[in-house]
């Protein structure tokens, strides 16, 4: 990765964050994954890691 799109200790700008979020939706609306079902599962995995 170039480091130009990486902050402190190589972690990911917002910037970059957002567009992976884009592109993942975007994939998935092609796919047939609607965006809520997308949602719900992440909100399902980050309870599960929060008990």
């Amino acid at each position: 990765m170039d480091k130009s799109n990486q902050g402190k200790n190589g972690e990911l700008q917002t910037v970059d964050l957002d567009l992976e979020w884009v592109h993942l939706l975007l994939t998935a609306k092609k796919a047939g994954i609607k965006a809520e079902e997308i949602r719900r599962f992440f909100d399902e995995k980050a309870l599960r890691v929060m008990q």
